[in-house]
C-alpha cells in the first residue's frame, strides 16, 4: 500500500512540474499602459488586444489563461500580430498599485467593460473592432479564434 501511494505522489508531482514549465515557458510580453501600446502598435503596424481580468479571483479568467492565452498557438498568432495589454482588476491589495487601478477603471469604462474575461480588440489609433465578453464552462475557445481572425483581416487606418 506504501509503494502505491509513493507512486502516486510521485506521478502527481512530475506531472504538475510538467504543467508549470510549460505555463512559464509561454512569455507574451503584457503592457499596463495602453498609450504606450498605441505607440507600439503604429510603429509595428499591429493591432491591440486589450484582455480585462480578475487575475486572483475569477476563474473564468484562469481558465481562460490556461485554455487560449498561455498556448503555442496564441503565443505565434500574438507575437505576429497583436500589442498585448492586460487590465487587472485583482481583489486582493497590492497586487497592483492604486494608479495602476485608477488607470485600468478609466480604461474598462471607455470600453465599457462589464464581465471577467473581456477581451477587446482595437486599432493603433483605440477604436473598438470587437469585443468577446465572459468565457464558457465548456473550456471553447473558437469564439476567441474567430475575433483574432476577424480582426487581422480589418485593414489599419493610417
Amino acid at each position: 500500500m506504501k509503494k502505491i501511494t509513493i507512486l502516486v505522489l510521485l506521478i502527481t508531482l512530475l506531472g504538475s512540474q510538467h504543467f508549470f514549465a510549460q505555463q512559464k515557458s509561454i512569455d507574451l510580453n503584457w503592457q499596463t499602459n495602453f498609450e504606450e501600446a498605441k505607440k507600439q502598435a503604429s510603429k509595428n503596424d499591429k493591432k491591440i488586444l486589450i484582455y480585462f481580468t480578475g487575475s486572483d479571483w475569477s476563474s473564468a479568467c484562469k481558465n481562460l489563461n490556461k485554455d487560449f492565452f498561455y498556448t503555442e498557438k496564441f503565443q505565434k498568432i500574438a507575437k505576429e500580430s497583436f500589442i498585448l495589454v492586460r487590465v487587472d482588476a485583482p481583489r486582493r491589495p497590492n497586487l497592483i498599485s492604486e494608479l495602476q487601478s485608477s488607470y485600468n477603471r478609466e480604461l474598462s469604462k471607455t470600453y465599457d467593460q462589464k464581465v471577467y474575461p473581456t477581451v477587446v480588440m482595437v486599432d493603433s489609433t483605440g477604436t473598438k473592432l470587437g469585443m468577446i465578453e465572459s468565457y464558457n464552462y465548456l473550456h471553447d475557445t473558437s469564439k476567441h479564434y474567430e475575433l483574432l481572425t476577424k480582426v487581422l483581416k480589418k485593414k489599419t487606418k493610417k
